[in-house]
């Protein structure tokens, strides 16, 4: 792609763009897609008399599920795998610059 031909990209929030907090996922890929759920987790505690905390069930609420072609799976694990390893890496020079 030269100069002349450069791909324009419009960001655009969706009319039903949401922000969600994620206790954990789970995730699956076969041989044409990629899949991860995410899901919360609420709890009503039981506190004894003596003040010992007992949980007898967890709801676990599935907040969103997002399939992508294999391909894109993939991509996704390796640019996750890479800011990880940036904030790795700022962190331990961080830490060596305070020491």
């Amino acid at each position: 792609m030269t100069d002349e031909q450069k791909l324009v990209i419009i960001p655009e929030k969706s009319p039903d763009y949401k922000v969600v907090f994620a206790d954990g996922g789970y995730t699956w890929v076969n041989s044409n897609s990629g899949t991860i759920t995410f899901f919360n987790d609420t709890f009503v505690p039981d506190v004894s008399p003596d003040g010992s905390l007992n949980i007898k069930s967890i709801k676990r609420v599935f907040t969103i599920e997002v399939r992508m072609t294999r391909d894109m799976y993939q991509k996704v694990i390796a640019w996750m795998s890479g800011q990880f390893k940036i904030l790795e890496e700022f962190e331990a020079k961080e830490k060596k610059d305070k020491e």
